[in-house]
C-alpha cells in the first residue's frame, strides 16, 4: 500500500477549504433540500440526525428519527468493524483509526468552519474512520461488490434505501474529504498503489454517477478527466459537479464573466422563428452549441426527475463557493430563458431534449424557473455568445416567414399536395382559358 498520509503544505499556508455550509439566500428558498433525510456523514449534521422534513413535527416523528439514526449508527459501527478487522488481516501493524488520526489536521483544514460539534479530538477520529468505512461499503454495495459479512448489514439495503442514501452522500453539507475514502480502500484492498485504489473507488463513483446525475449519459473523455485524476479531487459532490461541468479540466483564469447575461426567447417563440432543437447525448452543462448556418441549437438531453431539483440546488450551492466559476448557474439561466410554461416543456420533450418524470409539464417548467432564484445574475462568455446569436437569428423576420411557411406546408406531406394540386388546377384551367381565346380570335376560326 503506497498511498501516504497527506503532508502539509510546503508554504506553510493553510490550503482552501472544500466543504461548506450552504449560503443563507440559497438555504432560505428549500432547506430541506439541504439537509440529510437518512443518513448524516461528517461533521455538519453529526448528533443531528436525519432530518425527514417531509414528516409533521411530533413527538412521534421525533421518536421515529431516533430510532432511524440510532440503526444508521449500528450500519456504521458494523461497516466500521468489518473494514479493520479485514484491514489487519493483510496487515496487524495497521489500524484505520491510527491513520485517520495522522490525517486530523488534513481533514480540519477541508471544512470552511472549525469542527468544535466534538467534545474530543478521539471522538473526532472516530466519527470520521466510521463514516468513511460506511461510505465505501455502501459504494461497493452499489457496485455489486460482495463482501462477507452479515448481509443485513450495508451490502443488502433494499434499493429504494439505498438511492436515499446515495443521494444524501452528495449534499454540500454532508461530504467527507475523498481522501479519507482512498485511504480506506488502499487499507482493506491491500493496494499496491496509488493508482490502484483510485481505479477502484473510480469505479464507484462511476456507478453512483450514472445513477444520480440527470444527463442520460456521460462523454468518456469527461469520465476518464475525473475518475482517472481522483487525487485531485474534493469529496463525491466535487466528483460529480466536476463530470457535469468541464470534466476536470482546470478553470481558464483568463475568461472574464459576463454580467447582466441576455435573456433571449423561450423555446416556443425560438421554434416559430425557425430553431430547431437537437438532443445531445452524451452531454453537460458545457454541451449548448448554435449553429447559426443550420439553425440548430444542441442542448444535453436530460431527465426530469423528483430528486433533480435537490441534487441541482447542491451544485449551485457548492458552486457558489469556487471562484470564477459559474458552468453550472449558466446553464441553469440558460434552461431558465429557454424555458417560461409547460408548451416549452412540451416542445423539448417532442424534440428529445427533456425526459420528465415528475407528472406534469408545469412541474417541469416551475422547476427550472425556481433555480436562478437568489442567485447572481452572471453567465460564462459561451454561454453570453449563444444567447447574442439566438437573439439575432429572431430579429430578422424573414426567418419567422420562412419557419412559418416549412411548418405550416414543408412538415405536413398533405397539405403540400393539396397546394400544389390547387395550384396545378388553377394553371390548367388558366391554360385551357387562355388555348380556347386564342382559338376564338384566330382568323377564319
Amino acid at each position: 500500500m503506497q498511498i501516504n498520509d497527506r503532508a502539509d503544505d510546503s508554504s506553510g499556508l493553510p490550503r482552501p477549504p472544500s466543504i461548506f455550509m450552504t449560503i443563507s439566500p440559497l438555504r432560505r428558498l428549500k432547506h430541506e433540500d439541504f439537509v440529510p433525510q437518512v443518513v448524516t456523514v461528517g461533521p455538519y449534521h453529526y448528533g443531528v440526525g436525519p432530518h425527514y422534513s417531509s414528516l409533521p413535527e411530533n413527538q412521534e416523528t421525533e421518536r421515529y428519527k431516533a430510532v432511524e439514526a440510532n440503526e444508521m449508527n449500528r450500519h456504521k459501527k458494523v461497516a466500521f468493524a468489518y473494514v479493520e478487522k479485514d484491514i489487519r488481516r493483510y496487515n496487524s501493524d495497521n489500524h484505520l483509526l491510527e491513520s485517520v488520526r495522522r490525517m486530523v489536521k488534513d481533514i480540519r483544514q477541508e471544512y470552511a468552519t472549525d469542527l468544535d460539534f466534538f467534545k474530543t479530538e478521539e471522538e473526532l477520529v472516530e466519527v470520521f474512520a466510521e463514516d468513511a468505512a460506511f461510505v465505501v461499503e455502501i459504494l461497493r454495495c452499489n457496485g455489486g461488490i460482495k463482501r462477507g459479512f452479515n448481509t443485513y448489514y450495508c451490502s443488502r439495503f433494499p434499493r429504494p434505501l439505498r438511492k436515499s442514501v446515495l443521494q444524501d452522500f452528495v449534499l454540500l453539507e454532508n461530504q467527507i474529504p475523498l481522501f479519507l475514502l482512498l485511504k480506506v480502500i488502499a487499507l482493506d484492498s491491500a493496494c499496491a498503489s496509488d493508482k490502484e485504489a483510485e481505479k477502484e473507488l473510480g469505479s464507484l463513483i462511476h456507478k453512483v454517477a450514472c445513477e444520480l446525475l440527470p444527463f442520460c449519459s456521460l462523454s468518456p473523455e469527461s469520465v476518464h478527466r475525473v475518475i482517472g485524476n481522483l487525487s485531485e479531487r474534493k469529496h463525491l459532490l466535487d466528483c460529480l459537479y466536476r463530470l457535469v461541468t468541464h470534466g476536470g479540466a482546470p478553470p481558464n483564469p483568463a475568461v472574464s464573466l459576463v454580467e447582466k447575461p441576455t435573456h433571449f426567447h423561450r423555446a416556443v417563440e425560438l421554434y416559430s422563428s425557425g430553431i430547431t432543437f437537437r438532443a445531445v447525448d452524451p452531454g453537460n452543462m458545457v454541451s449548448v452549441k448554435y449553429d447559426p448556418k443550420k439553425a440548430i441549437l444542441y442542448v444535453p438531453k436530460i431527465r426530469v426527475g423528483d430528486d433533480t431539483e435537490r441534487l441541482f440546488r447542491n451544485l449551485i450551492a457548492y458552486e457558489s463557493h469556487l471562484i470564477d466559476e459559474v458552468h453550472v448557474l449558466s446553464y441553469f439561466r440558460f434552461m431558465n430563458s429557454l424555458i417560461d410554461g409547460p408548451d416549452d416543456v412540451a416542445l423539448l420533450v417532442e424534440k428529445g431534449v427533456l425526459a420528465q418524470d415528475i407528472g406534469s409539464n408545469e412541474e417541469v417548467a416551475s422547476m427550472w424557473n425556481r433555480l436562478c432564484i437568489n442567485t447572481m445574475r452572471v453567465c460564462s462568455e459561451e454561454y453570453e455568445e449563444v444567447a447574442q446569436m439566438l437573439m439575432q437569428h429572431c430579429g430578422y423576420r424573414f426567418n419567422a416567414l420562412k419557419a412559418e411557411f416549412k411548418q405550416t406546408y414543408l412538415s405536413r406531406p398533405w397539405v403540400l399536395v393539396s397546394v400544389m394540386s390547387a395550384a396545378s388546377l388553377l394553371i390548367m384551367t388558366l391554360l385551357i382559358t387562355i388555348y380556347t381565346v386564342l382559338i376564338y380570335e384566330k382568323p377564319g376560326a
